[in-house]
């Protein structure tokens, strides 16, 4: 579903326009001693050292020194585990070849459920490449062999990648993410990861337990390319692990992110505001049901929505 905009100049809040959710939902921070920005529903972005991650951050994410930051993930002060997690990736080296398992096989190992996740590419280099399936059907003796003969990488189908391109990243599929390449990754959120290879680094693998919930074969899906005054539905809530779309606005223009249910707001280009509170480019808010976004520059954004189906229990 597209969003609903209408060109308008941004309004001031009024006291009209705070449901009584909202209010206990401040209350609550209030009382919590919470960040002043999750008042507004900001989340808050906490980078994380990576070995293959890099030194030095765009400035519209921070400056971060002394530390190779891989990830920046968006989290929030409730102690109640969100459905969705966000997060920025961005890579000097390649990252292990891994996979995460689908709800039935992480029920089995005694998590909620399962992994699935989606990468929309803002950056990268000439060349870069990301691993994505089999050259070529295998079997697990065929993997376990070239696991030890470090040669696992020459089986992997690595292509080439570019800026706007979207990649829907099933449970079970065999992935890795190249170097210079930076993207937005939204997942179910779910901290499970079983590496195959890891090039040598001094990290544990899990081979046994990727074989088990690996696809040992091609990655078939499609893989559009998104224009930035593109709007366009990624991920239909309701038949995938979430809802995902990408919206282009224009100053001074409205948006509604969803009419019924909480959202993921990542700005990827432009400013604007949302109750008197401003948000940019490189932030991640999350939005109550009706919520009304203005534009105060032209952009463009990645909105989400959790599969209904699939609430973290």
């Amino acid at each position: 579903m597209k969003p609903h905009r209408r060109r308008t100049s941004a309004a001031p809040l009024r006291a009209a326009d705070l449901s009584l959710n909202r209010l206990l939902i401040i209350a609550r921070y209030i009382n919590a001693i919470m960040h002043p920005a999750e008042l507004m529903h900001q989340l808050l972005p906490h980078p994380i050292a990576k070995p293959w991650g890099r030194d030095r951050l765009p400035d519209w994410l921070g400056d971060v020194r002394g530390e190779r930051i891989g990830e920046v993930i968006f989290t929030g002060g409730s102690s109640e585990q969100q459905d969705l997690l966000v997060k920025y990736i961005l890579t000097s080296e390649r990252l292990s070849i891994q996979v995460h398992p689908d709800d039935a096989t992480a029920r089995r190992e005694g998590h909620a459920h399962g992994k699935d996740e989606a990468w929309y590419i803002l950056d990268c280099k000439p060349g870069a490449t990301i691993g994505l399936g089999f050259r070529e059907a295998a079997t697990q003796d065929d993997v376990r062999a070239a696991i030890a003969a470090g040669m696992l990488e020459k089986m992997i189908d690595w292509r080439p990648v570019f800026p706007g391109e979207f990649y829907m990243v099933p449970a079970g599929t065999v992935h890795a993410i190249g170097a210079d390449i930076m993207l937005v990754e939204v997942q179910c959120n779910a901290d499970i990861t079983y590496r195959l290879y890891d090039y040598g680094r001094d990290r544990p693998l899990h081979v046994e337990q990727a074989l088990a919930c690996a696809r040992l074969e091609r990655y078939a899906l499609p893989v559009p390319h998104i224009a930035a005054d593109e709007e366009r539905e990624l991920l239909t809530a309701g038949h995938g692990p979430f809802g995902l779309r990408h919206v282009a606005f224009r100053a001074g223009e409205e948006i509604v992110a969803h009419d019924s249910c909480a959202a993921w707001f990542v700005p990827l280009e432009g400013t604007g505001s949302l109750s008197g509170a401003q948000w940019k480019n490189g932030e991640c808010w999350i939005l109550e049901a009706g919520d009304r976004l203005y534009a105060q520059s032209d952009g463009s954004a990645l909105i989400a929505v959790p599969n209904a189906n699939s609430k973290m229990p």
